[in-house]
């Protein structure tokens, strides 16, 4: 109560069972209400404690395991260096010795390798082959009556973030109703 201060606690005015009224409602209301609530304080206390503990050894036991985790990747790794080792040594000798084979084969038939009709062959093989290296299909582009092919693939190839020349341009195969034609087309 507001109104209760040391000056009319000791004020000779108030009788000696008015004060003893109010020590018996203080001690009333530690007992009934001030000691359960630290009982639940601490109680709490306890219980956060409990938590805390818990929450550590959970802590200490996800290290355990991304100690272990960590543990068996440097393992699997380990084991694929070696048998990557292991792989890479044997196709190198497998790789010597068709190249020995190989070399061994080039000297018995030189004469047949340098002859001119084979160098020619050679030649015109591999003129084709660079020739056929700057031909691109682009599949999936929708096929129009009145297309104008360059003008669809450099778009198409715009959108890619490329503008190279274009020498040639055609659809690859026969004409279906229900199928779309590859584009093909060659670069200069």
């Amino acid at each position: 109560n507001s109104e209760i201060t040391c000056e009319v606690l000791f004020s000779r005015s108030i009788t000696k069972e008015t004060r003893c009224y109010w020590v018996y409602d203080l001690c009333r209301l530690v007992n009934e209400e001030a000691i359960p609530l630290m009982e639940d304080a601490a109680a709490s206390l306890n219980q956060l404690d409990e938590l805390r503990a818990q929450n550590r050894d959970d802590q200490k036991t996800i290290i355990t395991l991304q100690s272990e985790v960590i543990g068996k990747r440097d393992e699997e790794i380990r084991v694929m260096k070696e048998s990557l080792k292991s792989t890479v040594k044997s196709e190198m000798k497998s790789y010597a010795s068709a190249v020995t084979k190989s070399c061994n084969a080039i000297t018995k038939s030189c004469s047949d390798i340098l002859a001119p009709k084979r160098i020619c062959s050679a030649i015109q093989t591999g003129a084709e082959s660079a020739e056929r290296r700057k031909n691109v299909i682009i599949y999936g582009v929708m096929e129009k009556a009145d297309e104008d092919l360059p003008t669809l693939v450099e778009s198409v190839l715009a959108e890619v973030g490329e503008k190279p020349l274009i020498r040639d341009c055609c659809r690859v195969g026969f004409k279906k109703p229900d199928s779309i034609r590859p584009v093909k087309f060659t670069l200069t």
